[in-house]
């Protein structure tokens, strides 16, 4: 005969207790889920502010560098859509065929974004690293405004005369008047 104990069966889990368990990871979870949400939420608005930033500053760079006028110009004047970088040997803001495209950025994931004129169709930087209007040959200044689709905080990208930008963070009503007006 075989002296085989089925004594480990009897040390497991009760319906009664997996249930009680199953029920707190619920309410545990129904409870974290909204503040991952808005952790995502910010982080993606965080994100999408700093590639723009960083575009804006590798443009200027770029201009400084080669000595050339560089542009980056939104696609379909809107930022949030994408972007193309590009040396504007005629400074009409257009990629023509003999003109560098340096790169292209396909769009901000989970944003909407809104910028003063000109700066909602282009930013462009002579080779002294200053921003300029393409039209009018003066010096170009504005924001561009970043802010989540839903309700939230956002952010303000200023670019000042001189060329430097700067971020500003904005509050979610900041955000809801700047995306309405």
């Amino acid at each position: 005969m075989c002296n085989f104990s089925f004594a480990f069966y009897k040390r497991g889990f009760t319906l009664y207790e997996l249930l009680i368990t199953l029920a707190i990871i619920a309410i545990t979870l129904g409870i974290a889920a909204p503040s991952l949400n808005k952790t995502i939420q910010n982080t993606r608005t965080k994100t999408a502010a700093l590639a723009l930033l960083e575009a804006i500053e590798t443009t200027r760079s770029t201009a400084v560098f080669h000595n050339q006028n560089t542009t980056l110009l939104a696609t379909n004047k809107k930022w949030h859509e994408g972007w193309t970088r590009f040396v504007d040997r005629n400074s009409n803001g257009l990629v023509d065929t003999d003109e560098k495209v340096i790169s292209v950025n396909e769009g901000l994931v989970a944003v909407k974004t809104k910028a003063s004129s000109p700066m909602d169709s282009y930013v462009a930087f002579i080779g002294t690293g200053e921003g300029i209007q393409l039209t009018t040959r003066g010096f170009l200044a504005g924001n561009i405004t970043i802010c989540p689709q839903v309700k939230g905080e956002g952010y303000k990208l200023v670019l000042s005369k001189g060329g430097r930008t700067r971020v500003e963070k904005l509050s979610s009503a900041a955000c809801k008047t700047a995306l309405e007006s």
